[in-house]
């Protein structure tokens, strides 16, 4: 019997997109992100369980201020089209739909960006709390929401003080 891993974490959220490089470019304009990779590499069928063994995708992982976590990936295939699993146009998120929470330091900057490369804003920036981590205290935020080209419900926010 092995022993537990004592940290895992979690290196990068990756969605299935039918235009990965306008959407590489996206998040590089809204959050000035930089391309860690951008490679054109055969997939194995059960990662994810979506195109035959052995499609050609063509995959661009962005990254943060972080070399090893904190990245967002996007991978298209070149020869195989799957199933459309989100409505691109929808304005609710559901049950099982990803929500990509993204921490700024400049949110009305970010904002502004993620306007100009033509988010569907869903709500501009707020302040508002929420609970902390022990339940007692506040954490202040300034939240502004969007979905993304693709349809992915994306929450930016930046800590504010007290």
């Amino acid at each position: 019997m092995s022993k537990k891993d004592p940290n895992p974490i979690i290196r990068r959220t990756s969605f299935v997109v039918n235009d990965v490089e306008a959407i590489a470019d996206f998040y590089q304009m809204v959050f000035g992100w930089t391309r860690f990779y951008d490679n054109e590499t055969p997939v194995d069928a059960r990662f994810p369980p979506c195109a035959p063994d052995a499609a050609l995708a063509k995959l661009i992982i962005l990254k943060a201020d972080d070399p090893y976590i904190g990245m967002l990936g996007f991978m298209e295939y070149v020869d195989h089209t799957p199933e459309v699993a989100t409505d691109v146009h929808k304005t609710k998120v559901g049950v099982g739909d990803p929500i990509l929470v993204i921490e700024t330091q400049d949110i009305y900057y970010t904002y502004a960006q993620a306007k100009a490369a033509k988010a569907r804003i869903v709500t501009e920036p707020i302040e508002w709390t929420v609970k902390d981590y022990s339940g007692k205290g506040l954490i202040h935020l300034c939240t502004f929401s969007f979905f993304d080209p693709n349809g992915i419900y994306v929450e930016v926010n930046t800590r504010l003080k007290g």
